[in-house]
C-alpha cells in the first residue's frame, strides 16, 4: 500500500507539472530582451539592453567617443577669447565620455518593464507616421520575444504613447541605478529632449 501511494503521488506531480509547462508553452510570448538606441540630435548617442532572463540592464555608447575641437581662431596667432574658452569648456562639460554600466535588476524592475511592453498592440509595432528627423530625439526599439520573435521599431522623433513610454520607463531606471557623475549628464540631457 505503501509504495501504491508514492506511485499515486509521484504520477499526480508528473501530471501537474506537464499541465502546468503546457500552460506556459501557450501562453503570450513575453520579451526576453529589450534595446533601446537614444540618438539626440546636439549630444552623444547611448543605448540601453535589457535583459528579462538574466535580470541586468546595460548602458553603453554605440559609437567611439569623439567631440568637436575648439573653433578655429579668428586670425592667425591669436588665442580664444575668454568668453569663447568659457563657452567651449561648457560645451565640452554637457558632453562628457559615456562610462558603459551594468546593473542587476529586482523582480520589481523586470515587471515594471513588462508591463509596459505587454500592454503593446500592433498598431504599438507599425512605423506608419514615422516624420523625418530633423532635430530632437531619434530612437529605436528592438524587443525579443520568448517565441524567438523580433520586433524592430524605429519611432525617429514621433514614438506614440506606449513607445514613449517604453523607452522612458527604462531610462527612469537607468537614472535611478545609475551611480556615475558623467553618464547622469548624459542621462539627463537625454531625459530633457522628452
Amino acid at each position: 500500500m505503501k509504495i501504491f501511494t508514492s506511485l499515486l503521488f509521484c504520477l499526480v506531480f508528473i501530471c501537474s507539472c506537464s499541465k502546468k509547462n503546457d500552460e506556459n508553452r501557450t501562453g503570450k510570448p513575453k520579451p526576453v530582451l529589450i534595446k533601446i538606441g537614444y540618438h539626440p540630435t546636439f549630444h552623444n548617442s547611448a543605448e540601453t539592453i535589457v535583459n528579462f532572463n538574466e535580470k541586468y540592464i546595460i548602458f553603453y555608447s554605440p559609437v567611439a567617443y569623439s567631440i568637436a575641437p575648439p573653433p578655429p581662431p579668428r586670425e592667425e596667432g591669436q588665442e580664444m577669447s575668454h568668453a569663447e574658452e568659457n563657452e567651449y569648456k561648457e560645451y565640452l562639460s554637457e558632453r562628457p565620455k559615456l562610462e558603459p554600466f551594468r546593473i542587476d535588476l529586482t523582480e520589481k524592475d523586470i515587471e515594471r518593464i513588462q508591463r509596459i511592453s505587454d500592454s503593446f498592440t500592433s498598431e504599438d509595432f507599425s512605423d506608419k507616421n514615422v516624420k523625418p528627423a530633423f532635430d530632437g530625439m531619434s530612437t529605436n526599439i528592438i524587443i525579443v520575444y520568448s517565441d524567438g520573435k523580433l520586433i524592430q521599431i524605429n519611432p525617429m522623433n514621433a514614438p506614440n504613447e506606449k513607445q514613449r513610454t517604453l523607452y522612458e520607463g527604462v531610462l527612469d531606471l537607468l537614472i535611478e541605478k545609475n551611480t556615475n557623475k558623467n553618464d547622469s549628464i548624459i542621462l539627463q540631457k537625454i531625459k530633457e529632449y522628452h
